[in-house]
C-alpha cells in the first residue's frame, strides 16, 4: 500500500520545519473529512496592514497543491535559517475573492476570476515580517525572500514590471492557465508523492466548498449593499 505523502513529512527528519507547519496526526485524520476545509486558516481584512478586500483569505498551506504546498514551506524554513521571519498572506483563492480584488483596480490584479494561478493551489502570498510588522515596501529584503524562492523552483513576481508583485510566487509545472482551466494538473516527478491524484481529488472537493461559501457571503454582502443605497 502506498504511503500517504504528509506521512513523508513527518518522518524525514532531515526536514526541520517549525511546528506552525508541520502536519501532525490529527490533522492527517481531519484531512480526508468532508468537512475538513472548515479547519483551514484565514485572515481578515488589514491583518497584514494593507486592504485586501472583505472576503477572507485563505492563509492555510493545506490549501495548495502538496508539491508546491512543501516547496513554499521550505521557503520559509530557508528564510527562517537566514533571520528572515516570512509569512503566509494567502495561499488558496477562490474565484469570489479574485474578483473581488478585480474590482478593487489593477493595483490588486489584472486577472479576473479563474485567471489566477491561486485558483488551482499553485500560487501563494508570503510577506517578510520584522518585530511584528509586516514589510511590504521593503526591496531588499522582499529581493532575498525572492531569490530563496527562485532557488527552489519557483516563480516570482518580484522579477515582473507591471504589474510588480514581490509578495506572489507560484509553480505550475509547465502548464497554462488554460491547461489548468482545463482540468489538467502538474504532477511532480519525484516519487514521493505516490498519493497525488487522491491529494488532488480531495483538494478539488474542498475548494469547491470555499467557492460555494464565498461566492455565498459575497452575494449576500452585494444584496445588503443595494438595500441599504435604496433604503438610505
Amino acid at each position: 500500500m502506498a504511503q500517504h505523502p504528509y506521512l513523508n513529512i513527518l518522518e524525514d527528519r532531515s526536514l526541520r520545519f517549525d511546528t506552525t507547519y508541520w502536519v501532525n496526526v490529527a490533522n492527517l485524520l481531519a484531512f480526508d473529512t468532508l468537512h475538513a476545509w472548515q479547519e483551514w486558516q484565514i485572515a481578515e481584512n488589514y491583518n497584514f496592514g494593507k486592504n485586501r478586500g472583505d472576503l477572507q483569505m485563505i492563509t492555510d498551506l493545506q490549501a495548495l497543491h502538496p508539491y508546491f504546498r512543501d516547496k513554499v514551506i521550505q521557503l520559509i524554513e530557508n528564510c527562517k535559517k537566514k533571520g528572515i521571519e516570512v509569512s503566509v498572506v494567502e495561499s488558496y483563492r477562490t474565484r469570489a475573492k479574485q474578483a473581488e480584488y478585480f474590482g478593487m483596480g489593477k493595483k490588486y490584479t489584472r486577472s479576473a476570476g479563474g485567471k489566477s494561478k491561486h485558483q488551482y493551489g499553485l500560487a501563494c502570498d508570503l510577506v517578510p515580517v520584522v518585530n511584528g510588522s509586516a514589510q511590504w515596501e521593503d526591496k531588499v529584503l522582499w529581493r532575498k525572500v525572492g531569490v530563496e524562492g527562485e532557488k527552489l523552483g519557483l516563480r516570482w513576481g518580484g522579477r515582473w514590471r507591471n504589474p510588480y508583485d514581490p509578495a506572489h510566487f507560484e509553480w505550475t509545472g509547465g502548464l497554462t492557465t488554460v491547461q489548468l482551466a482545463a482540468g489538467y494538473f502538474p504532477k511532480p516527478k519525484v516519487q514521493i508523492y505516490p498519493c497525488i491524484d487522491e491529494d488532488i481529488r480531495i483538494l478539488r472537493k474542498f475548494w469547491e466548498a470555499w467557492e460555494n461559501e464565498q461566492a455565498t457571503t459575497s452575494r449576500l454582502s452585494k444584496i445588503k449593499s443595494l438595500t441599504s443605497s435604496l433604503n438610505p
